[in-house]
């Protein structure tokens, strides 16, 4: 009997870039963030007995992320991942400090100047440390896993996440936990609140673009406490990163409570 013709095989290997920041509304009334778009660049070998294999990239596709591996991308946040096994071992490199008076130079006051500087560009009251919001947003931030956690230390306050590996202005904790809260919520969100939000609340936008922002210079909540850890390649990120973790009460981001808590900028 003749022998029938070899079939050819393709094997795809591919490499993952994630990047994100994400909030949630206290009673959960609001749209979950959108995933953002991520890019899988894919390569396919094709084999065939008599030749050595060939590369074919192919184009960008859109598809969940599988489990990361360790790459070298440049540096940027992270897209929300599933939950990890059992928490790896960190390294602080933030803990929650005890309150301080005045300005030391703390991460706590570094965290709470942030803040209110932001505040005050929207007429919101100064917000105080609160070091049992800080002693869980420890907790949270040591788990590496880059998802709301809401329940821990019986909950009951918003929150804001975000992570990035080490470069420029993220080179130690500080200074990344300062520029979370001053540029990747507050000034990257800022300008998608249209005047219309503020007079009526926002509509048929995600949350995703604009619910950080919000939870920063939301006028009823008066305490905050964060906390910024380094974590190990293969959890928040392919690449060893920090995750800062906020926490704040009272929540912000409540349902027909936009406009008399998401006050114009000054002057507008």
């Amino acid at each position: 009997a003749a022998a029938g013709p070899l079939k050819k095989r393709a094997m795809t290997t591919e490499w993952v870039t994630e990047f994100v920041t994400v909030t949630v509304t206290a009673d959960d009334s609001e749209p979950t963030p959108e995933i953002p778009a991520v890019f899988v660049e894919t390569e396919v070998v094709t084999l065939t007995p008599s030749a050595p294999p060939k590369v074919k990239p192919s184009t960008s596709i859109f598809s969940p992320p599988p489990k990361p591996t360790v790459i070298q991308p440049k540096p940027e946040v992270s897209t929300p991942a599933d939950p990890a096994p059992p928490p790896p071992a960190t390294t602080s490199a933030a803990p929650p400090p005890s309150p301080s008076s005045g300005n030391s130079g703390s991460y706590a006051d570094k965290m709470v100047q942030i803040h209110n500087e932001c505040r005050s560009k929207h007429s919101s009251p100064n917000m105080q440390w609160d070091q049992n919001l800080a002693i869980s947003a420890e907790k949270i931030a040591k788990s590496c896993v880059f998802e709301h956690q809401m329940n821990v230390d019986g909950g009951s306050y918003g929150q804001n996440i975000a992570a990035a590996s080490f470069s420029g202005k993220n080179s130690n904790p500080t200074d990344f936990g300062v520029n979370a809260v001053g540029d990747m919520w507050y000034k990257g969100e800022v300008k998608n609140y249209t005047p219309e939000f503020y007079r009526s609340g926002p509509s048929n936008v995600p949350l995703g673009d604009y619910g950080h922002f919000t939870q920063v210079v939301w006028k009823d909540t008066s305490k905050v406490g964060c906390a910024t850890v380094q974590c190990p390649p293969g959890t928040v990120l392919s690449l060893e990163a920090y995750f800062t973790v906020c926490n704040y009460k009272v929540p912000g981001n409540v349902g027909g409570e936009y406009p008399q808590n998401v006050l114009p900028l000054n002057g507008q």
